[in-house]
């Protein structure tokens, strides 16, 4: 079994790390306050998938995927619990874990966008 490591920024809902503990995943969550770039050399440093709801890291100029284990960025509004642990297990059951690293995902409430870069 093919297991990662996710990085939680702050904005991300606490209670999905169940749903990423229960297939075998770790989960670890940014400290408070810090900015995207230290969140950003944060899951660099620790091998860990970036999870957030910061679209910023949309931004492919400024955080390039392919420096990165990956990123998953939610993109659903208003973020309710049980729409955040459905795209997340879709996102889970989609996405094969060897095939994360060095992209970029937005997961909305229908869909899965993947970028390289």
């Amino acid at each position: 079994m093919f297991t990662l490591k996710f990085l939680f920024d702050e904005n991300v809902n606490v209670r999905l790390a169940s749903v990423l503990r229960a297939r075998g995943h770790s989960v670890a969550r940014s400290p408070k306050g810090l900015r995207n770039g230290a969140v950003a050399s944060l899951a660099r440093a620790t091998s860990s998938v970036l999870l957030t709801n910061d679209v910023d890291f949309t931004n492919t100029t400024l955080f390039p995927p392919k420096e990165f284990p990956g990123i998953v960025v939610f993109r659903i509004h208003p973020p309710e619990l049980a729409k955040l642990r459905s795209a997340l297990a879709r996102f889970l059951d989609t996405v094969a874990p060897e095939k994360i690293p060095g992209k970029l995902f937005v997961l909305s409430e229908e869909d899965i966008e993947s970028a390289k870069g």
